[in-house]
């Protein structure tokens, strides 16, 4: 009986799956699902992140992750998600696995938010020392945030930066004005989340958030909205028609602004944007 017992144990270990980090996994979040990511506390299964089906960062029919926290008080009144336990995808050994940065597309709406990665491992708690600040309005960017042990901040605990490093166990993506695990922005904002990597490398290109304007949804039947990157007093948006007469233009001296649409025909259009220091062209469909 002893015997069977001890078998019959071992059999059950076998088939729990811990999962662990790998060099440059991605969650793409195309499966329909929040892939792990959750908040804390007493929220209900509304506030929980979300997966939208289309509009992410490559159009549509291109997944994200969604959440927005509330400001006030309560379970949803912070920036933070968090991903742990032993399915997570993103615990173990980031050492080893030669992980230098977590990249995401990122957007963000309402508020500004000043973007950072905490882990917890061993016991201890840290947060990436310098935050990556996205600004509400200015559509898909991408970003990372380099996570050697350089990069940390000490928040609680007894181990080093190095070790927690070597078996995290919790990983968080939060805002807040300084390194924090517990003491996230209370906020009201929404995030937009894809493509978060646990990268190898960084570049110029990784950590500067694009220069490019994006424009959503794509396509569209009534309405048009145009993301710029950055202020521009001499900004023109202009569209033009596949044989290259031109159906619209305006002056825009804000971050965005929006287009109706509903009147045009159904077709391809080319949406201009020229500033003083460069013209871009993006494509858009009107179905």
């Amino acid at each position: 009986m002893k015997t069977k017992l001890l078998i019959f144990s071992l059999l059950l270990m076998s088939s729990v799956t811990f999962a662990q980090v790998v060099a440059n996994q991605v969650d793409n979040f195309e499966d329909g699902t929040s892939q792990n990511w959750e908040i804390g506390g007493a929220a209900a299964p509304e506030d929980m992140p979300t997966n939208v089906a289309t509009d992410g960062p490559n159009g549509i029919d291109d997944n994200y992750l969604t959440y927005t926290s509330l400001g006030g008080g309560g379970p949803v009144s912070k920036m933070v998600i968090f991903n742990a336990g032993p399915s997570s995808q993103w615990s173990s050994n980031f050492t080893s696995e030669n992980i230098v940065g977590i990249k995401m597309n990122v957007r963000v709406l309402t508020n500004n938010l000043n973007l950072r990665v905490a882990f917890q491992g061993n016991g201890t708690r840290i947060c990436t020392t310098n935050a990556v600040t996205v600004t509400a309005g200015s559509g898909w960017s991408e970003i990372v945030i380099p996570i050697s042990a350089s990069d940390f901040t000490l928040i609680s605990g007894g181990s080093t930066i190095e070790t927690a490093l070597t078996n995290v166990s919790a990983m968080r993506i939060l805002s807040s004005d300084s390194p924090t695990w517990s003491s996230p922005h209370t906020i009201a904002a929404t995030l937009h989340l894809d493509n978060i990597t646990a990268s190898t490398t960084l570049s110029t290109r990784d950590i500067e958030t694009s220069n490019e304007f994006s424009i959503s949804p794509n396509p569209a039947t009534s309405k048009l909205n145009v993301f710029l990157p950055q202020h521009s007093n001499n900004a023109t948006i202009a569209v033009y028609d596949v044989l290259g007469k031109r159906v619209f233009t305006t002056q825009i001296d804000a971050l965005t602004a929006s287009i109706d649409v509903s009147k045009w025909n159904s077709g391809v259009y080319l949406v201009r944007i020229s500033t003083d220091n460069s013209t871009q062209t993006k494509r858009f469909v009107r179905q």
